[in-house]
Formats: C-alpha cells, sequence, structure tokens
C-alpha cells in the first residue's frame, strides 16, 4: 500500500488533444498520496496557465471522495486542502 512512487499526469484540452506530460519522484509514500499529488501538481499548472475550467479524471476513486469532503484520511489531509483551496478559486 505504500512505497517508492511517482505521480505522472496527462493534461488535456477540451478536444482530448495532448497538451502536456509530466512525472515527478515523489519518495515513499501511499498510493493515494501519489494520486493527491499529481491532481495537485496537475491543478497548479492549471492554474498558472490562467485557465478557470477543469474536470478531474482519476483510477482512483478514493482520491476523488478524499477531494469532494467524502473520505479524509488525516495522512494526507494537509494536501486534500490544498486541492480544494485551488478548486474553489
Amino acid at each position: 500500500d505504500s512505497g517508492a512512487a511517482a505521480a505522472g499526469r496527462v493534461l488535456r484540452d477540451r478536444n482530448g488533444e495532448w497538451i502536456l506530460g509530466y512525472n515527478k519522484y515523489l519518495g515513499n509514500c501511499s498510493i493515494l498520496d501519489a494520486k493527491l499529488w499529481g491532481i495537485l501538481e496537475c491543478l497548479k499548472i492549471i492554474q498558472r496557465r490562467g485557465k478557470v475550467k477543469v474536470v478531474i479524471q482519476s483510477d482512483s476513486l478514493e482520491a476523488i471522495k478524499a477531494i469532494h469532503g467524502s473520505v479524509l484520511k488525516a495522512s494526507c489531509s494537509a494536501l486534500i486542502r490544498r486541492i480544494q483551496r485551488i478548486l474553489s478559486q
């Protein structure tokens, strides 16, 4: 459930066209943390590019539920709050 992890994502436009992709080494963390870090990094990139609308797609239902407040794990609560803050802007 935990180990060395990397967060990697692909950003696409509304037509599904590739914008950019990235990969970031996270060190030792849980799978949920890796998913959440990936979402946060994407949101920061999108925010810097001035985009206001975003759809998050993830293969982790647990991560999506955590962001929406259905599940809150103490180990990643600060990370979730950072994601929620960006989404609320």
